[in-house]
């Protein structure tokens, strides 16, 4: 029996039209690489590797983060240990000058020593990596430290950076924190820490979360109060009389936890009631100067000169080993994100990427299938190129 023709025709069209579809697929599909061309192809698959594609995008930003907070604080903490050996050698030659008979060209001569090295750390602490300086904390572009007074001017937040959904770190540090001292000189200044004090009064003292009074009367000097202080309080501060750069004494004080900060008022009227700010608290650079200026004019440092460098010097190692324990976090992320990078590929891989080879397999497959349904209806027809001939 005879298939009719406008059957036959009908089945090549639906055979022709599917064949042709899947040849141009599986063309199409090795052309790209890609499984499916559109979201209609397979919505499921398609959803999954926009996610995966934002979870891509989001690491790479964080290992960005990481890379900048590796260069940045690998720098930091370089510029932290030469501050910190620059303070170790003027600590070195401090005590030098308190322990040895000198002239005053040899005093004087170390307080060059500290004027230069004053400009040295000036320098480091208002260091500059890529454009913003280091320790400038979130203000990034602005200088950090006034040239002159040596006072802070930048933001007091460190600028953070997100490593990871949950994690940020400290980039760029705030000067304030990272070279302030917990010390406190007084305002008030005498001209003998053995003459008593024309009006009585009363200190206020914050340690951390401790607060504490220290009464002070007419009948008692600044060595008295210094006494009191250390005898009352030794395990929460020291007391010292300071000599300063004019020849005056003032009281410093300052806490036995390095980590711990502190304030001191007199709102009592008394001697070290000044009206303003009663106690200031230097930074590095300021204390630097302080003892530097004091040796300039030919004065011998004393205690309270050492104990101000050696907190200079605690404090600045303390932050770098606050640095030193971030870096070492960052560092040891980086593994982490290259294994996570490398798995949110894979799995886009997997539900993106063609398999070239089973396409190509595929492609054959219709090509030859597509050739078998031309010579079937040739074949059908009868019209092969023989018997069109004849």
């Amino acid at each position: 029996m005879k298939v009719p023709d406008n059957l036959l025709f009908s089945l090549f069209q639906e055979q022709d039209a599917r064949i042709r579809k899947q040849l141009a697929e599986k063309s199409l599909e090795i052309s790209t690489g890609r499984k499916y061309q559109s979201i209609s192809d397979d919505p499921s698959a398609t959803y999954k590797v926009l996610e995966l594609k934002k979870d891509i995008s989001q690491l790479s930003q964080y290992s960005k983060n990481r890379l900048f907070a590796d260069t940045t604080l690998s720098y930091v903490d370089f510029n932290l240990g030469k501050i910190t050996d620059t303070l170790n050698l003027l600590y070195a030659k401090t005590i030098q000058a308190k322990n040895q008979v000198l002239q005053s060209d040899q005093l004087m001569s170390i307080g060059e020593l500290f004027s230069a090295s004053l400009r040295s750390l000036l320098d480091r602490v208002n260091d500059q990596l890529g454009g913003n300086y280091i320790f400038g904390g979130a203000s990034l572009t602005q200088k950090p430290f006034d040239e002159n007074t040596l006072d802070y001017k930048a933001s007091t937040e460190d600028f953070k950076v997100w490593l990871s959904d949950n994690l940020k770190v400290d980039a760029l540090l705030n000067g304030a924190e990272t070279f302030g001292l917990n010390v406190a000189i007084s305002r008030a200044s005498f001209s003998s820490p053995a003459t008593n004090f024309n009006t009585s009064g009363a200190l206020n003292i914050s340690v951390g979360n401790t607060l504490i009074n220290v009464n002070y009367t007419t009948t008692q000097t600044l060595n008295d109060l210094v006494e009191v202080i250390n005898t009352n309080h030794s395990s929460l501060l020291q007391a010292k009389v300071s000599q300063n750069p004019d020849g005056t004494y003032s009281l410093m004080l300052m806490p036995v936890d390095i980590s711990k900060d502190i304030s001191v008022s007199d709102t009592s009227g008394g001697d070290f009631d000044v009206g303003t700010v009663d106690f200031y608290s230097p930074n590095v650079l300021q204390a630097v100067k302080r003892v530097g200026e004091k040796l300039s004019s030919a004065l011998y440092p004393d205690d309270a000169d050492l104990m101000l460098l050696q907190r200079a010097f605690d404090r600045v190692s303390f932050r770098r080993s606050q640095v030193g324990s971030v870096l070492s976090q960052v560092k040891n992320l980086q593994p982490l994100q290259e294994n996570l990078s490398d798995n949110l590929n894979k799995q886009k891989s997997d539900l993106e990427d063609a398999d070239l080879s089973q396409s190509i397999m595929d492609y054959t497959r219709y090509r030859l299938a597509y050739e078998a349904l031309m010579r079937i209806i040739a074949d059908q027809r009868d019209m092969s190129i023989l018997r069109y001939l004849r």
